[in-house]
């Protein structure tokens, strides 16, 4: 089993989920004291996967601010500093999923642009979380940086992807080629 503790898990999982996507990785330190009290804190005793992703979207959201500097922190210190890139609050969504019993990965993106798509070169990172009867559902807490001008707003960032994105990868997180250029 993965390194979740067991009093979290979430049933209805296929173990080929489980068995991927409830893993630690380099950049989620999901056994780190700090993770999986927050993950507690947050999460509860809600057991419906929606509302456990939903919690942990509205909690990394309302603690972070997005900030571009080209480092890849790990979860917990991205948590703690309160500020990170796409890929940081992946890497701390993924990491508080994980820890809940909730399956979760990282989807890894090129963004084309309206303006001048020819020559645009931005990529874009965002989880995924598992749901039983759904599958695979897009989580992007990044999308807005945090600041939701309408419910909409607040609502497109689960399980809305717009047509923008050209999908290069799809993984538990760990993937060395994934990098800023």
């Amino acid at each position: 089993m993965g390194s979740y503790s067991e009093e979290a898990v979430v049933k209805g999982f296929p173990k080929e989920i489980k068995d991927l996507y409830l893993q630690d990785g380099s950049k989620f330190w999901v056994d780190d004291p700090f993770m999986r009290k927050t993950a507690r804190q947050v999460v509860g005793d809600e057991k419906n996967c929606y509302w456990i992703a939903r919690k942990i979207l509205d909690h990394v959201t309302s603690k972070m601010h997005y900030n571009l500097d080209g480092v890849w922190d790990v979860a917990p210190t991205v948590l703690k500093q309160g500020s990170g890139s796409c890929s940081e609050y992946s890497f701390v969504f993924i990491a508080l999923c994980r820890a809940s019993g909730l399956p979760a990965r990282y989807v890894g993106s090129v963004v084309v642009r309206d303006d001048d798509a020819s020559t645009d070169a931005v990529f874009h990172r965002w989880p995924e979380v598992y749901l039983p009867h759904y599958g695979w559902v897009p989580i992007d807490p990044s999308s807005g940086r945090g600041i939701f001008k309408t419910p909409v707003d607040k609502a497109n960032v689960i399980g809305y992807r717009g047509n923008k994105y050209l999908i290069t990868t799809i993984g538990g997180g760990n993937s060395s080629s994934l990098r800023w250029d």
